[in-house]
């Protein structure tokens, strides 16, 4: 009898052992995740002082500047589904290594050009790219690490990307100020492009698979309608968290540039908050292993909430350095609390379709978040807008408390078959 597989019979990605040591799992995220999520979020970390200020400097009002940084949002989010169908065919590395060139690519030229609309087509690109990077990324690491494991897995990863922010953020005020905004865009695309180099010479077999067997009978859309209950409500909490995250990015440069603060200072304290997140980003995953996802949102997001109204009454450099503090200190509490509820919440046989379905909601937060502090800023003031933001944190904390409940030890729902 032939026993070999037939080419009808699903390709399944291998799954970590239940008992694999936590050492072991974490680990082997080294090279496919952790360090490239290094790389990126330096570039991306460069871009937060750099992109708001060179937007500013080009005569642009606030208004304009949010619809441009929502931009990115907009392609995010409408991507989410396209790049979820793919991961359904395709391996999480491939589209990892794809995505990393759409973003450097879409970068390299944005500072060649003052163009209102060329500018916003480039960050909607780059928008596209970084959803193919999250999504694989965040795909890999529910296949990868098992519950046990996910809290710490998922805060490391975002310790990483905080520890690329205070890296990125100090570097990108200074080479703006030194040599220029389109240099400054120049470091951003080749540190971006050498994430692709771990990614490449990463061979193990989590990241080589293609996850054929993955795709269920009733499709994306199929996903999207049998857990639409579960995905609005945490769709809806994620949403503005995602919005008060993104909006700190571009109230923080621009209350700094409204006190007259040079852009190295600017991305100095850009820094000074990531340094705050990089202090407490291993207790999150403690925190969320140990006693539940909710003891580590619960504190992250209402003291960002704090931090954001300490900065619409900040008058000067001390004032803003407190606040961003205290900002960064509550962000790192809730270092990968996003991602890994998401992935408690996915079911096991398809990640990929409802991680995306999820993500398409959550990222409309990043086009809600630039164009709600652009307008506010313009229409009311800077100060407004950070309160806003710091009031939709605490209302987004309820949601996820009171809607969502804790998820360590829920056990997913099944997709449609």
């Amino acid at each position: 009898m032939n026993t070999g597989r037939t080419d009808r019979e699903p390709r399944t990605t291998p799954t970590p052992e239940a008992d694999e040591p936590a050492g072991a799992v974490l680990r082997r995220l080294v090279l496919p995740i952790y360090i490239p999520a290094l790389l990126v979020q330096g570039g991306v970390g460069m871009l937060v002082p750099v992109l708001p200020l060179y937007l500013e400097q080009e005569g642009l009002s606030f208004t304009m500047i949010g619809l441009i940084l929502a931009a990115a949002g907009l392609g995010s989010t409408i991507s989410q589904l396209p790049v979820g169908s793919v991961l359904g065919r395709v391996a999480e590395r491939t589209v990892m290594l794809a995505a990393l060139v759409v973003m450097a690519v879409s970068t390299v030229v944005l500072g060649f050009t003052g163009v209102a609309i060329t500018l916003a087509v480039l960050r909607f690109v780059s928008g596209i790219g970084s959803t193919g990077w999250l999504l694989s990324r965040q795909t890999f690491m529910t296949r990868a690490a098992p519950a046990k494991v996910r809290g710490r897995a998922m805060s490391i990863f975002g310790g990483t990307q905080r520890a690329g922010i205070f890296l990125g953020g100090l570097a990108g005020g200074f080479l703006a100020e030194w040599f220029g905004f389109a240099w400054a865009f120049v470091a951003v695309t080749l540190v971006t492009l050498a994430a692709v180099v771990p990614l490449v010479i990463d061979r193990h077999p989590l990241s080589a698979q293609t996850p054929t067997a993955e795709r269920p009978a009733g499709g994306l859309f199929g996903a999207f309608r049998h857990h639409r209950s579960l995905l609005l409500l945490a769709g809806s909490g994620q949403v503005a968290i995602i919005a008060v995250r993104t909006g700190r990015l571009v109230v923080l440069p621009l209350v700094g540039s409204a006190l007259g603060l040079s852009p190295s200072e600017v991305g100095v304290l850009v820094s000074i908050g990531s340094f705050a997140d990089l202090a407490l980003f291993p207790l999150a995953g403690f925190i969320m292993d140990r006693f539940g996802r909710l003891f580590a949102i619960v504190p992250a997001f209402c003291g960002i909430g704090v931090g954001m109204f300490l900065l619409a009454a900040a008058d000067g450099y001390a004032g803003v350095a407190v606040a961003a503090t205290i900002i960064g200190l509550a962000n790192g509490i809730g270092s990968g609390t996003m991602l890994t509820q998401a992935s408690d919440l996915a079911p096991r046989e398809s990640p990929s379709q409802f991680l995306a379905s999820l993500g398409t909601l959550r990222d409309s937060g990043k086009i809600a978040a630039p164009l709600l502090v652009g307008w506010l800023a313009d229409v009311a003031g800077l100060p407004t807008a950070s309160v806003v933001l710091g009031l939709l944190a605490f209302v987004a904390t309820a949601v996820l408390v009171f809607g969502i409940g804790e998820t360590r030890d829920r056990t997913p729902t099944r997709s449609p078959t």
